[in-house]
């Protein structure tokens, strides 16, 4: 069973996709990740983005496991903490932001996924990475919900930010997204939205898990 889950920034669908790969016991992959490791070799390795061809060629691997994606440079894990810098995180974006870059790492997550079963969670994952996903989910909040729950993750990290800040990238992040010439953030036409505005992890987790029990392809895999 293919499912993909998708969703604007603090929308939680990592966590969310993290526990239905738990629950069902199928890999995850954690295209966001990705997207920051190739990020981080980019800025390590001083490739400007235009030559991004370059990034694809060094050694690097991507396991997908059961709760989460484990991603290896040169056979070495990679820690997360390296990859949440924010020199990372805007390279990730510049990345993100070359269609022609898109296209390639989209092959890669296609190539990884082949005919296996698999959780895919990130932008694009129910349009273009696995548009033949048996369940397409996009999980979204509002602004003012996402922004806050931002936030409060940023400062349980220690990191100095106003709540303020965080609403302002999410509006820019969301406008930049959804704007795109090639690869406009959306959901896709067959996705179930899920709005999480009110709701705690727990109750998101249980409506997601309904959908995916009554679908029928859920039988076929049990």
């Amino acid at each position: 069973m293919k499912i993909a889950i998708d969703g604007p920034s603090a929308s939680g669908k990592s966590t969310i996709a993290k526990y239905i790969s738990e629950k069902l016991g199928i890999p995850y992959l954690e295209t966001g990740l990705v997207y920051r490791t190739l990020a981080y070799i980019s800025v390590k390795e001083n490739i400007p983005p235009e030559n991004f061809e370059e990034v694809f060629k060094k050694s690097f691997e991507v396991i997908p496991e059961i709760g989460k994606t484990i991603v290896k440079i040169k056979g070495e894990e990679l820690k997360e903490n390296l990859l949440k810098t924010e020199e990372v995180g805007k390279r990730a974006s510049e990345l993100g932001a070359i269609p022609e870059f898109r296209e390639r790492i989209n092959k890669l997550f296609r190539e990884i996924i082949d005919e296996k079963q698999m959780v895919v969670e990130g932008r694009d994952a129910g349009t273009h990475i696995i548009p033949e996903a048996d369940v397409k989910i996009f999980i979204t909040a509002s602004p003012e919900e996402r922004a806050k729950r931002r936030y409060e993750q940023l400062r349980e990290m220690g990191i100095d930010i106003s709540y303020e800040e965080v609403l302002q990238k999410i509006l820019e992040r969301d406008k930049r997204d959804m704007e795109r010439p090639k690869y406009p953030f959306r959901p896709a036409e067959d996705a179930i939205i899920v709005d999480t505005t009110g709701m705690n992890i727990e109750e998101v987790f249980k409506k997601v898990m309904k959908i995916i029990y009554e679908h029928p392809e859920y039988s076929k895999h049990t």
